[in-house]
């Protein structure tokens, strides 16, 4: 659990504000998975992201997750684990001696906001 006040709610607004973050929010819930897997997760579901592209103001505008390419889903990690809300669990050995995947895990499972 972690607890915010309104000087640090506008990181997790920018953090949050991208329905692909929240399936993988979702995704996490069950267990760790690596950077390939949650790709290979999004991609099964080849639902729009949003309905509407233009609720989305960032760097997932008019995108799906059919059209997903993985140095977006970094970025989407990145933005998520930069406020805390995943974290590195560990470096998995790939295959064909190439570098490290990373595994990454739900890091909380509430977030209080303190209005006053």
């Amino acid at each position: 659990m972690k607890e915010i006040d309104l000087t640090e709610i506008s990181n997790y607004v920018r953090a949050l504000h991208c329905e692909i973050r929240w399936r993988i929010i979702d995704i996490l819930r069950e267990r760790s998975m690596s950077s390939e897997e949650i790709f290979n997760v999004l991609r099964k579901n080849k639902q729009p992201i949003t309905k509407n592209p233009d609720e989305c103001r960032g760097e997932c505008k008019a995108n799906t997750v059919k059209k997903l390419k993985k140095p977006s889903l970094y970025y989407h990690l990145r933005e998520l684990e930069k406020v805390g809300i995943i974290e590195l669990d560990e470096y998995k050995p790939s295959k064909d001696n190439r570098a490290p995947e990373k595994v990454w895990k739900l890091n909380m499972d509430k977030l209080i906001i303190n209005f006053k």
